[in-house]
């Protein structure tokens, strides 16, 4: 049961966050502003890793 808790706490957070779970392609990156997003790309969505194809 607590790992349960543990894990959709973990989905809240990050949903919370604004860290998109979608690939994210290079046509839907906007530029940064200061302290957006500490790791990856910004899109008008949220935050997360830019997809390489």
């Amino acid at each position: 049961m607590k790992f349960v808790t543990v894990v959709m706490s973990l989905c809240v957070s990050l949903a919370s966050a604004g860290v998109v779970i979608i690939p994210i392609k290079q046509e839907q990156v906007v530029p940064k502003a200061s302290e957006d997003c500490f790791f990856g790309v910004v899109t008008p969505m949220g935050c997360g890793p830019l997809r390489n194809n």
